[in-house]
C-alpha cells in the first residue's frame, strides 16, 4: 500500500471538512485506476463485466440507468476495487451482495449501453474487449 493511500484512508476515518474528505476520496480513486492498469488485465474484472452483460440481459435502458446511476453516486462516497471484503448492497439490486470491483465493473458494462463513449474515470477496456468477444461466443 502506497503512504498516500494510506494517508486519504485516515483522512477518511477522521472528522475532517467535506472538501479534505472528497480530495481523499479523489486521490484513493486515483491510485485504485492506476494499480487495476499497472498488472495488466484483470479477470476478475474480465468475469464480473461478463455478469453485468448478463445481468442486463432483458432489462430495459432505464432499469439500466437506474443501477449504474446508483453505482455512480455510491461511488462519490468511495469504493475500495482493491478489497474484496468490501461489499455494498444496491436498491437497484436487492438480495445481492456486491464488491467494489464488481460494482464498477456493473457501472462500465452500464455506461456502454447508456453513452458508449463516456469516461467513468477507470479504464476498463481491455476486460471489456475480453468479455466482449466471450459474450458474443456465447450468444444469447
Amino acid at each position: 500500500m502506497e503512504p498516500a493511500q494510506k494517508h486519504f484512508q485516515v483522512v477518511l476515518k477522521m472528522e475532517a471538512p467535506e472538501e479534505r474528505r472528497s480530495l481523499a476520496r479523489n486521490g484513493l480513486s486515483k491510485i485504485a485506476a492506476r494499480e487495476l492498469k499497472a498488472r495488466g488485465p484483470r479477470m476478475d474484472a474480465v468475469f464480473y463485466l461478463l455478469d453485468a452483460m448478463r445481468l442486463f440481459r432483458g432489462k430495459s435502458l432505464q432499469e439500466i440507468q437506474e443501477m449504474t446511476f446508483e453505482i455512480g453516486m455510491l461511488g462519490k462516497y468511495g469504493l475500495d476495487i482493491n478489497d474484496p471484503q468490501e461489499s455494498h448492497v444496491l436498491r437497484t439490486l436487492p438480495g445481492r451482495t456486491s464488491s467494489a470491483l464488481q460494482l464498477i465493473c456493473i457501472m462500465y458494462a452500464g455506461f456502454k449501453r447508456i453513452e458508449p463513449g463516456m469516461d467513468i474515470g477507470v479504464d476498463l477496456g481491455e476486460e471489456w474487449g475480453m468479455a466482449d468477444r466471450v459474450e458474443r461466443e456465447e450468444g444469447p
